[in-house]
């Protein structure tokens, strides 16, 4: 079995895509393992995609929902 060039550069897009989409969705899933209530999880949720892609506005996220 053959597989070209593309192909493997299209898996590792898909790939990256996937590692980058979890960790930018990380502060989300630890707000409700802590089990914050309803409406700071989903203010974690936004601020997470909103401000994911910048590494402060994250890491400010990812404080939060591990906050007591």
């Amino acid at each position: 079995m053959h597989i070209d060039a593309e192909t493997v550069l299209f898996i590792k897009y898909i790939a990256a895509t996937i590692v980058l989409g979890g960790i930018i969705l990380a502060p989300a899933y630890l707000a409700a393992q802590t089990k914050k209530s309803k409406t700071d999880a989903m203010r974690i949720r936004i601020a997470s995609w909103v401000f994911g892609w910048t590494g402060i506005g994250w890491l400010l996220a990812l404080f939060w929902a591990i906050k007591k």
